[in-house]
């Protein structure tokens, strides 16, 4: 969700640390007969050897990444596009570009707001408008909110100091504020109105419509116990979810989390829903955790990583494993493993789903290069349009756009 402030920061590093400990999951292939759809023939990118004795030949590979740091690759096999997905991205980065996946056609938009040595983030966005937040290598820096218009065009809205952090709900944007003289942060709409106060405590992940959705610290002395709903307007509790868990993903009037992940039983890892406006919860099972998940716009299917079975030995000392991308149809419960990417661990791909033909668009962070996929049920492996050139910082991030 962009840049987050300082205070966020380490709000946002504690719950992704949590998340670790609870997150990924561990899933074989998917169940149920899979759909018609043209099948690529197998073209593996970035091959990895093996000896006999099935250790690897060489370790995972890395590159030099954004901010001096190494970026682990992932291990993808993928083939170009063998008929129209019709998909145009949002794509941040060290540039924004708008991206017809189809042709491989990447447009620069105007680079006047976003300077050497900052990296865009595409928050959120629909047919009309978009946002984007800019950063850079030194998290105690000024950035900048941004807005994105209809024609193409960049405009800088406000700076944003270290202490603020952005909430987006498709083109409606809060900044929430923390601050170290009080216990406690304030959401404002962008659009204007008062600053609300939210309890002391709470720590926001997402907005849909006017409700808020993150961990509650009722003891300052022990870790975020609670998942809750907060209304945006007045700062009080909506409803109180589940203790001990860890938020996945919120959208379309819905919000999704896991529990009991944590624990050496792996029958009672649960994906849960529920709509934001009440009613039941819904459970899945799921064999280990899972994270960094984003709902479709018609709510009916969720996608988000998955930690797999085993360890790579690849990653010689790493306490986790690699991890796959699923998605799940809320229907069914059905989940499909995204065939031929295997990503590093605490790796977060850029999701984002196409309407209509059920795409699932995946962007991953190659170092000097963003890789992006378009995947839906029925293929043997991902389409893959032209890698495009430029770092990111963290995650790559991408937004579905009709313009």
């Amino acid at each position: 969700m962009g840049s987050t402030s300082r205070r966020g920061r380490r709000t946002a590093g504690w719950i992704l640390t949590l998340a670790a400990a609870l997150t990924l999951i561990a899933l074989h292939a998917s169940t149920g007969p899979a759909q018609h759809a043209a099948v690529p023939s197998t073209t593996p990118s970035e091959p990895i050897g093996t000896i006999p004795d099935g250790r690897s030949a060489r370790p995972w590979p890395t590159t030099p990444g954004a901010c001096g740091a190494d970026t682990l690759l992932p291990i993808v096999s993928s083939a170009p596009p063998a008929e129209r997905t019709g998909i145009r991205v949002l794509l941040g980065g060290d540039r924004l570009r708008l991206v017809d996946f189809d042709s491989g056609h990447a447009m620069n938009l105007p680079d006047e707001v976003v300077r050497p040595g900052e990296y865009a983030a595409v928050l959120a966005g629909d047919p009309v408008t978009a946002y984007a937040t800019t950063r850079s290598c030194n998290e105690t820096a000024h950035y900048a909110m941004l807005r994105i218009s209809v024609d193409h065009r960049l405009r800088f809205i406000r700076s944003l100091d270290p202490t603020e952090s952005l909430l987006t709900d498709r083109n409606r944007v809060w900044i929430v504020s923390f601050a170290a003289d009080r216990p406690y942060a304030t959401i404002t709409p962008v659009a204007g109105g008062r600053p609300v106060r939210l309890p002391a405590g709470f720590y926001p992940s997402a907005i849909v419509g006017d409700t808020i959705v993150g961990l509650l610290q009722a003891n300052p002395s022990a870790p975020p116990s609670w998942l809750v709903l907060i209304d945006a307007h007045t700062g009080q509790v909506r409803a109180r979810l589940e203790r001990l868990v860890s938020p996945l993903a919120a959208g379309a009037g819905q919000v999704f989390w896991t529990s009991g992940c944590q624990a050496d039983d792996a029958t009672s890892c649960t994906l849960r829903l529920r709509a934001i406006a009440g009613g039941a919860t819904t459970g899945y099972p799921l064999p280990h955790p899972a994270c960094c998940g984003v709902v479709s716009p018609d709510g009916k299917r969720i996608a988000f990583v998955l930690e797999r079975a085993t360890t790579d030995s690849r990653f010689e000392g790493h306490p986790l494993p690699p991890a796959d991308i699923a998605v799940m149809r809320l229907d069914t419960g059905r989940l499909d493993i995204v065939p031929s990417i295997e990503l590093p661990a605490k790796s977060q791909p850029g999701l984002a789903f196409a309407e209509p033909g059920g795409w699932l668009a995946i962007a991953l962070d190659a170092g000097s290069r963003t890789r992006l996929l378009a995947w839906r049920p029925g293929l043997r492996q991902p389409y893959e349009t032209s890698a495009l050139p430029g770092l990111v910082h963290d995650s790559p991030t991408l937004v579905i756009t009709g313009h």
